[in-house]
């Protein structure tokens, strides 16, 4: 639900209350059939109130994978589609519905013939050729694709949404003012200078740096584990427990 409406909800039930509650204060001694009004009224004040309790405390700052603190500030609630809770950061994500960029991934990994180490890298080049630019917001992909420039968080949406038209696995790598994306592929071949990776549940994910231009999969982007602020998997909407991801560098 967009938030000004939201807002507006929660000013017409604050109204709703107040009002209610001035009909209960002029009338101390109401006669029996106020009675039954006012348990109504009662009922109708708790439920009110709860539900401005529910809309306020689901109302929080955004957490920002800038440099900058996020300006405009922006809040969002913590049921809003896309919003994500991580080690105590939320974190909206701005992820294409499926479907949206089915048509440009197949474009982009055409001759890859299910291949997916070459499926990911052909996304990837796409992603990394996309000028670096910041604005402190998390942008949508067709607005980055449209306006061709983006973000660590921008270039990590499109890479992302990319990566889920074809069906390879990938986590988000989240660390101080920054995202980056691990993914893992079967086929290694297309992949010739695997540098650095993480192994999580048993299976290796390769990092995938959005922001540089030219990048390989597997390119160490000077980001250790213990540099990590959380690791989630969106398809399973689960954060990654951090003592099970191991590091491994050089193909080690």
């Amino acid at each position: 639900m967009d938030m000004g409406l939201k807002f507006i909800i929660i000013a017409i039930m604050g109204t709703v209350v107040y009002r209610e509650i001035l009909k209960s204060a002029a009338s101390p001694h109401a006669s029996p059939p106020k009675e039954k009004a006012s348990f109504l009224t009662l009922v109708t004040i708790g439920g009110a109130v709860g539900l401005l309790v529910t809309f306020g405390m689901s109302i929080t700052r955004i957490e920002t994978r800038d440099l900058r603190p996020l300006h405009p500030s922006r809040i969002v609630s913590i049921y809003d589609k896309g919003v994500i809770h991580l080690n105590g950061m939320v974190i909206q994500t701005h992820l294409a519905p499926q479907g949206e960029l089915a048509s440009l991934a197949i474009r982009l990994t055409q001759g890859c013939q299910g291949d997916d180490g070459c499926q990911a890298q052909k996304l990837f080049d796409y992603v990394t050729h996309i000028p670096y630019k910041t604005d402190y917001t998390s942008r949508s992909p067709k607005e980055v694709i449209a306006t061709n420039w983006g973000d660590c968080d921008d270039k990590t949406n499109l890479f992302a949404s990319l990566l889920t038209e074809v069906g390879v696995e990938y986590r988000l790598v989240y660390v101080p003012h920054h995202v980056f994306v691990v993914v893992h592929v079967d086929n290694t071949h297309d992949l010739p200078f695997l540098r650095a990776k993480v192994r999580i549940e048993g299976r290796d994910y390769y990092y995938a740096e959005t922001t540089a231009t030219g990048a390989k999969i597997g390119d160490f982007n000077g980001q250790f584990p213990y540099h990590f602020e959380g690791m989630y998997d969106l398809k399973n909407h689960k954060a990654i427990d951090l003592k099970g991801v191991s590091f491994g560098e050089f193909g080690v």
